[in-house]
């Protein structure tokens, strides 16, 4: 089973980028808290969280925390300030693996697909950076930067309880196609297979023989 390192940005005394009365900590941890309920939910997969809540941890515990999971990615979610406006995601500016790459284009493409057109988002690109939680994870890792809190328009986005759950949707899903996470199955559900309608009883028995052959079970079912 893979193993997901989650990680919401900032938390406790540093609220990162900071606009009007709102924190990007908080942004942060609600969209990655969004994230891991909806692969726990839907997929075979174990996740990690670095904070569930509004506490301080520093860049190293962060990283020393993954790092001692051996953990098969780190995912760090934050939001942008200082001019601008739209997403974009980073892997480290230093040497990589493929993988690593493979990750970014299918996690930040999965992303665009969902909010590009429906929100109007500008996408930033695919950027490198040598950002502390990047350089010293020894698993892939990417950094996601959602939007930027200091622009109206974004904040609109950021403050729109549709588009937060969309965002954090999408993202959980570019981490099931990334790393193929197998749909999770409920305990004791049966499936049903409908294997045809026919006008003509005798030819519905005769489907019902054939599939008695390759070790099927059926049964027919007048509507």
């Amino acid at each position: 089973m893979k193993k997901i390192i989650i990680d919401p940005g900032h938390g406790g005394n540093d609220p990162g980028a900071t606009y009007k009365s709102y924190e990007e900590k908080l942004f942060n941890l609600s969209i990655a808290l969004k994230v891991r309920d909806y692969l726990l939910k839907n997929y075979e997969v174990d996740i990690v969280m670095t904070r569930t809540r509004d506490i301080t941890i520093s860049l190293e515990e962060r990283t020393r925390l993954a790092n001692s999971e051996n953990a098969d990615f780190f995912l760090s979610i934050h939001n942008n300030a200082a001019g601008g406006t739209g997403f974009e995601s980073y892997i480290f500016s230093g040497t990589v693996p493929p993988a690593t790459k493979a990750h970014q284009n299918i996690i930040h493409d999965k992303i665009l697909d969902s909010v590009e057109s429906k929100y109007g988002i500008n996408d930033r690109g695919k950027k490198r950076a040598n950002f502390h939680v990047l350089r010293e994870t020894k698993m892939s890792a990417l950094l996601l930067e959602v939007l930027f809190l200091d622009n109206p328009d974004d904040l609109a986005h950021l403050t729109n309880p549709e588009f937060i759950q969309d965002v954090s949707i999408a993202i959980a899903e570019g981490v099931k196609e990334a790393f193929d996470l197998p749909a999770k199955t409920a305990p004791g559900v049966l499936y049903k297979v409908i294997a045809g309608s026919f006008k003509n009883r005798p030819n519905a028995e005769n489907r019902v023989q054939y599939l008695a052959t390759h070790n099927i079970d059926s049964f027919i079912v007048p509507t």
